[in-house]
This record gives structure tokens, sequence and C-alpha cells, in this order.
């Protein structure tokens, strides 16, 4: 959604301004590319007033872990009812691996959409979905969150871009430049869309979820992208 990516401009002057490197570019997957990464899909909003698109990650056969401020009206502070979102997992060209309306939205406690943007809004920038019927793993093997993954070393972002709304890009080399409580600072730039995207950390267990997109900058620093590192306390199933 737009807004989401225009959060961090407000913040550039916080983010330092060291000059800015050549950027690498995201990279479209292929088809075959698409099949490892069918828990990732596109979250989609329905309605007069409340459309948009953002990303989301299947974290469980009935879980999607996605950025809160998907989930409110764009041009209100409303939150979305729960039956005005879909999740397409591995949307790809206009076909997906499975769809799912949502049951129940489930934000970060502490997130406020009317306050603003500033640390804390970006700390508790996650929403968790609740589908209305369980994903069969069989059918797509959700993509866990893990909160002891290291955040160093080359992370992935893997998500849908408005300028390639039907398949996914990724960012094989994502490199954490700053941390906040809750919060980190990634050079890998984002655009609309990208929003709820998963920041991924290969691990001895696979691929697993550390965070997730809430916001870009196009600002003077080299941070391009702020990611919401959820808590163990949220992600606990209610």
């Amino acid at each position: 959604m737009k807004r989401a990516i225009r959060r961090l401009v407000l913040l550039a002057a916080l983010l330092g301004a060291e000059p800015l490197p050549a950027e690498q570019a995201p990279v479209r997957l292929s088809d075959a590319e698409h099949v490892p990464w069918r828990a990732i899909g596109r979250i989609n909003v329905i309605g007069f007033d409340t459309g948009g698109m953002c990303t989301g990650t299947l974290i469980a056969p009935d879980l999607v872990l996605t950025a809160a401020h998907c989930l409110f009206a764009l041009k209100a502070h409303r939150l979305v009812e729960p039956g005005q979102v879909h999740f397409l997992a591995g949307w790809l060209k206009g076909e997906y691996t499975a769809h799912r309306t949502v049951s129940e939205i489930r934000l970060h406690p502490e997130f406020d959409q009317k306050k603003g943007i500033n640390f804390q809004s970006l700390a508790s920038d996650l929403a968790v979905l609740r589908l209305a019927e369980p994903i069969p793993p069989e059918q797509v093997a959700p993509l866990p969150a893990d909160l002891a993954a290291p955040d160093r070393g080359a992370l992935s972002l893997i998500g849908y871009r408005r300028d390639r709304a039907n398949a996914l890009s990724r960012h094989n080399d994502c490199r954490v430049l700053n941390r906040w409580p809750g919060i980190l600072g990634l050079d890998c730039e984002v655009v609309f869309g990208t929003s709820g995207a998963p920041i991924l950390a290969e691990t001895q267990r696979g691929w697993r979820v550390i965070a997730v997109v809430s916001a870009g900058s196009t600002g003077p620093g080299r941070i391009r992208t702020v990611a919401a590192r959820p808590d163990a306390a949220f992600l606990a199933p209610e």
C-alpha cells in the first residue's frame, strides 16, 4: 500500500545520512523457482476504499504473518473486516496453490494506526491472520518463524511488488545495518506491495522467517527497509 512505503521518508534523519551505495536489484523468480516458496502469498483486501495488496507468509497451516498496516482502509483509520481479506498462497501469473479467506485478524497489541510513524509503531507493525480453513501441509508447507535465528550475514527478502504484482521477487543478499528494539534496518530496497514480506534466514532446519517488512525509505542514508521482529508472546497461539 502506498503510505506504507512512504513511511520511512519521514524518519530518514533518524536512520543516518551516510552515502548511498549501489543497490542490488531484486530478482524476479522463475516459475520453477516459485515452488519452494509457495508459503509466501499475496494478501488482497477487497472493498470500496479498502482495496490493496501486501505480502504474507503461511507460518502454520491456519496462520499468516504480515504487517498490521496492511489491514487498514486506505483513506481511514478503520480496520477492515476479516472477510474482506484473502490469502493467495503461491500466487503466480493469476494462479495460486491455495486460496483462503480470513476469519480473524490479530494485531500486535501495541500497534495503533492513529499514532503515526515512530519507532514504537514500526516495531509493532505486525499481524497474524487466522484462515477460515487450514491449508494442508502436503499442499503448502508452512514457512515457520524462528525468533532465535541469527540476523547476521546474508538474509533474503521475498515478496510481491506493485510493479511485479504477479510473481515473487527476491533479494538474496540483504544486510542488517542497524538494530533497534524489535526493529531491523536493512540495505535492500522495497516498493509498494512488499509490505508484510518475510525477511528470511537460512538455518540448519531450513529457511525461517525472522522479521516482517514494515516500510521502506528513499531518503538519505544506507537503510532502505525497516522490518519488525515478532516476539514469542505475540506469535504464541491464543
